[in-house]
């Protein structure tokens, strides 16, 4: 990955265009900035890769009808701004950030300026997956939890583009990574985020991790952080993707392995008693579920007799 900087005419190691203007009601000059990497096979190879990065101190008008070619977010530092998909139209804010789908038709220009804004545009395998994982299945308008780590994010990214190290691309590619890692964790998909989700949650977690080798029952779960069976189910279906009780299982999968590691002339019909299964045959069926063998080859393919 090579970066050229234009800046006032002047050629640079990295490539950054700036752009001068002067806003109307201001009265003063800002500098904007835009990165596009010039990508390797390496780079296009990756499953994710930074295709461009940079920084609006008051975004321009942009109207795309046939859309763009790569994904986008782009994250609101202050004004507000709209934005259109389809028929739709939506309210940027500070402190929001929203998501473009490659290829699909939109605009959005500033209703309150100065609209700053951070971007960024990548593309990649992934790319698809991990929004999805965050709950992001279209272009929109979302609100995150943590902002400032999102800018954060953004602004690393943005700086090792200029840092001229080796393997740039990869680095990005990291970094990148990185980001839609946290962004999953803070985005705020309904009323609460990933994150928020999995903090209520922490309580029972720990009823968990406390009581894996007795009865378990989904009452008492939701009793932990006093909510009804079927909100809890309904948190644990957004924080972990799971049900509570599947999570209670894995527990005790875990710990049957730390037992078989530690303790390695066990019977497997013990294990399952000291880990909270009230049968053999029930407990060799949910490791196999989870770990796609059986016990007895788990121990076998880590070299435990």
């Amino acid at each position: 990955m090579i970066f050229i900087l234009y800046l006032d005419h002047i050629t640079f190691k990295i490539i950054v265009f700036s752009h001068h203007f002067k806003h109307m009601k201001l009265e003063v000059n800002v500098i904007d900035t835009m990165v596009f990497p010039i990508l390797t096979e390496t780079d296009t190879s990756l499953p994710l890769y930074l295709t461009s990065i940079g920084h609006w101190s008051n975004q321009e008008p942009i109207d795309r009808p046939d859309g763009y070619s790569h994904f986008q977010w782009l994250q609101v530092m202050s004004g507000t701004g709209e934005l259109r998909i389809g028929n739709q139209t939506m309210t940027v804010r500070a402190g929001q950030g929203f998501c473009l789908f490659p290829n699909v038709p939109h605009a959005y220009f500033a209703i309150q300026e100065p609209w700053e804004i951070h971007w960024l545009s990548f593309k990649g395998g992934l790319s698809d997956t991990l929004f999805k994982q965050a709950g992001i299945t279209k272009s929109g308008v979302y609100s995150t939890a943590d902002h400032d780590m999102i800018v954060t994010h953004m602004k690393n990214i943005y700086a090792m583009t200029q840092s001229g190290r080796a393997f740039l691309g990869l680095e990005c590619s990291k970094l990148v990574y990185m980001f839609l890692l946290d962004l999953m964790k803070v985005i705020m998909v309904s009323s609460h985020s990933v994150e928020q989700n999995v903090l209520k949650l922490h309580p029972v977690f720990k009823y968990i991790e406390n009581h894996y080798n007795q009865l378990i029952t989904i009452k008492d779960l939701a009793a932990c952080i006093d909510v009804t069976p079927q909100y809890l189910c309904l948190l644990f279906k957004k924080a972990m993707k799971m049900r509570p009780m599947e999570y209670v299982n894995r527990e005790r999968i875990n710990r049957s392995k730390e037992l078989m590691f530690h303790e390695g002339e066990i019977k497997m019909n013990e294990i399952a008693r000291r880990v909270g299964f009230d049968s053999p045959s029930y407990f060799s069926s949910v490791f196999r579920r989870v770990e796609g063998l059986s016990p007895e080859q788990f121990k076998k393919i880590h070299g435990m007799r």
